[in-house]
């Protein structure tokens, strides 16, 4: 079983190491304002399509972190769908297929 780790940084070349929560908060701050947190965010027939660098685990003790998440949002602004992701290149596909449900009609909220 792998170390569980809360906290992750994102380099330059998009791999990722665990930080403590002090350098997540920094870089999170410093993404923030650079505005580079996102992998994309577009809107998609009325929706948005959000994939983003999250950085804290959300696999809660269960095998890979989950550290960065694709959400669709409805044009009322209602949560949709979400997928969690362990790399870069994986939300990046992932926004793909986000962006493919919604043109395929978004039948059903999948969490």
């Amino acid at each position: 079983m792998t170390e569980y780790h809360h906290h992750y940084y994102l380099h330059e070349d998009k791999s990722i190491t665990p930080c403590s929560l002090a350098e997540w908060s920094e870089q999170r701050q410093e993404m923030s304002r650079k505005r580079t947190k996102h992998v994309n965010d577009e809107m998609v027939d009325g929706k948005r399509v959000s994939t983003v660098w999250i950085g804290m685990n959300h696999s809660f003790k269960n095998g890979k972190p989950h550290i960065l998440k694709t959400m669709v949002f409805s044009e009322k602004g209602d949560d949709i769908y979400c997928r969690r992701y362990s790399t870069w290149n994986e939300a990046v596909e992932g926004h793909k297929k986000a962006v493919q449900w919604v043109k395929d009609g978004s039948k059903d909220g999948i969490y």
